[in-house]
């Protein structure tokens, strides 16, 4: 039996750094030689993201905690590679939330992590320029 509870009220804070700068600087150091493969990442990561935010919305309408637990977890593995602390911090809690069966504030942690996302992809066109945004509707 699906148990909903509320969220607990230290649910992941934004802050001013959506992405952190040691993570995001290792990855252009690696990709030094080919810059267009930090942008094509970059393309991939938001598109998938967006994708998974999709997945994670049905799964909460379905009140499915198990796939809620398991997208979340997908989508924080590879926030943390990219550096994208604040959606990581959120997906977190998500996946707690999914593996007790808590999901009464599900669409409001959603909501923060599709800011938090925002915000990423922001900042990534600032560094790396508009090709980082990927075309409406399109998926990795």
């Amino acid at each position: 039996m699906l148990t909903i509870l509320p969220l607990r009220r230290h649910a992941t804070p934004l802050n001013n750094e959506s992405i952190a700068s040691d993570v995001f600087d290792r990855l252009q150091k690696a990709t030094t030689a080919n810059p267009a493969e930090l942008a094509g990442l970059c393309r991939d990561y938001l598109a998938e993201a967006r994708s998974t935010l999709a997945q994670l919305r049905s799964a909460l309408a379905q009140k499915d905690a198990g796939r809620f637990r398991d997208r979340a977890h997908y989508l924080r593995g590879s926030s943390l590679v990219l550096g994208a602390t604040a959606v990581a911090r959120c997906c977190s809690d998500m996946e707690r939330m999914g593996r007790n069966s808590e999901l009464l504030e599900g669409a409001t942690l959603l909501d923060q992590t599709s800011a938090a996302l925002d915000a990423v992809q922001a900042e990534l066109a600032k560094r790396l320029g508009q090709s980082v945004v990927p075309i409406e509707g399109s998926a990795a």
